[in-house]
């Protein structure tokens, strides 16, 4: 792993040319302009900084030339880094139709992948209209999209990709600039939404259907939680959150420790004597506070054993899209110190709540430094596997990030949390795909279902039949070992 501290990561980054060289600075520069210190020691022998189809097109026909492997960056948000191909090319999409359009008449936005979700989100408070983008403000939207798009009030309104998503504008590797959408090169579109790193063309564009506004409120709940009192308060939580109704409701917990973001705290070691807390933070989108209340009532009731780990109540509130994203900037920093991990399962909606609890309980509590954090969240994302790529449902998204910033906690500092997730496997229906590892395959599951596999491969072969994006070859492994133990626990 590289120990070279660069600049801070930016969001726009400038460089003296569309093409960098490896064994330059600005080569350097762009090549670990991520989130994360953490960047791996894989070189790609150009990166393409491009500003139009035309450059794209332009980038995979260079790949093709030398007979090199593709990845596409779009803000470097999937921390294990799969876009950087040792001895490829990279595009970078930070300057590919870096602007948002709306159109008043049809009600669409219009936005280029690199476009992050801070600033559709300015766009929107503009317009005064609402579309789905991410939770976390400097995530790009080509990777979020890609995937799926675990959007704002997921819960009722689907997954931004399959509610929201009218059509996608992309160069295939053949190099031409195509649209699809539910009308036109519909096996693209259905390939796209939800294949995320493993896609085999670039995104030049979006367009994506918006409604009127509304308030935002939240309730917060904080909780001191521990080996004794997981379970009831995982419990009580998880049944508060399927008692809540879905639509316009957006459910996340968090566990951490609060010395997390004390800043007279410089080390990665948990403090001695440290207390986990975990926290609810629950969001709800409608007109007022009444509602809101009634929408986010089903936590009005705490059990003994709950009330008894009660540290803060906070009552219903109006809050921001920006107060959020102070949040969430904190949650997960972005000064090019911090290096992340994460790991995460979808889980199997069949398995009982308590067999689930008990599995992730490690995961969940034996956070390896002072900076990790468990994130949860309710989904409820009912898959059509007719309509998208996105074909595993998707009940609660449980996720550890494990955080540090001395380097010389690696490697070890990775595989005690791919360890915890691994055993994880048999409640879980699969992994959310930003989260597939290129580095190691040990805590890798399914991400999607294997008929969409199999339906996804064959349209890969048509439109990239010389392979120039590899990443899908990952899909492949990790759906082949876990069918092997599946099958081998059947004997």
């Amino acid at each position: 792993m590289s120990t070279t501290q660069l600049a801070r990561y930016n969001t726009r980054a400038e460089y003296p040319a569309k093409v960098l060289i490896r064994g330059t600075p600005e080569y350097e520069r762009c090549r670990q302009n991520n989130p994360s210190a953490d960047t791996p020691s894989r070189f790609p022998q150009e990166i393409h900084v491009v500003k139009t189809p035309a450059d794209v097109s332009g980038a995979l026909k260079k790949a093709t030339e030398l007979g090199v492997h593709v990845g596409v960056r779009s803000s470097g948000h999937i921390f294990n880094l799969p876009n950087l191909i040792e001895g490829g090319i990279l595009i970078d999409t930070t300057n590919l139709n870096r602007q948002i359009e709306y159109d008043p008449i049809s009600g669409e936005i219009c936005f280029g992948p690199a476009c992050r979700v801070e600033e559709l989100a300015a766009k929107l408070k503009d317009i005064n209209r609402f579309f789905p983008h991410g939770h976390a403000p400097t995530v790009g939207s080509g990777g979020f999209l890609l995937a799926g798009g675990q959007g704002w009030f997921v819960r009722g309104w689907g997954a931004t990709n399959q509610t929201w998503i009218n059509k996608i504008e992309m160069v295939v590797p053949d190099g031409r600039t195509v649209i699809a959408s539910r009308t036109e090169n519909r096996d693209l579109f259905w390939a796209a939404r939800g294949s995320g790193l493993g896609f085999f063309g670039v995104v030049t564009r979006f367009w994506g259907r918006t409604i009127k506004s509304s308030l935002m409120w939240e309730r917060i709940l904080k909780f001191e939680i521990n080996s004794d009192s997981y379970m009831a308060l995982m419990s009580w939580a998880i049944e508060r959150g399927r008692d809540t109704p879905k639509y316009g409701t957006d459910l996340n917990l968090t566990i951490d420790y609060p010395e997390k973001y004390d800043p007279s705290y410089t080390t990665d070691t948990i403090p001695l004597n440290g207390k986990l807390h975990m926290t609810l933070n629950l969001l709800c989108y409608t007109d007022t506070i009444r509602e809101a209340r009634t929408l986010l009532g089903a936590y009005d009731k705490l059990t003994p054993e709950v009330q008894a780990a009660l540290l803060e109540m906070h009552p219903v509130q109006r809050r921001t899209v920006e107060q959020v994203f102070s949040r969430k900037r904190r949650f997960l920093g972005n000064d090019k110190q911090d290096r992340w991990q994460i790991n995460s399962i979808m889980n199997d909606p069949d398995v009982p709540l308590e067999r689930l609890l008990e599995v992730i309980k490690p995961a969940m509590l034996e956070l390896p430094t002072r900076t990790s954090s468990v994130f949860m969240c309710h989904c409820d994302i009912v898959p059509d596997e007719e309509d998208a790529a996105l074909s595993l449902p998707q009940d609660l998204y449980i996720s550890t990030i494990t955080g540090w910033t001395d380097p010389k906690l690696e490697p070890a500092i990775y595989q005690p949390m791919r360890d915890r997730y691994k055993r994880a496997f048999p409640v879980a229906v699969g992994m959310y795909v930003t989260e597939l590892d290129v580095n190691c395959d040990d805590a890798n599951t399914k991400v999607m279902s294997d008929t969409a596999l199999a339906k996804f491969l064959e349209i890969r072969e048509k439109w990239d039949p010389n392979e120039l994006f590899p990443n899908y070859k990952k899909f492949i492994m990790a759906h082949e070992k876990i069918n092997r133990l599946q099958n081998k626990a059947q004997l």
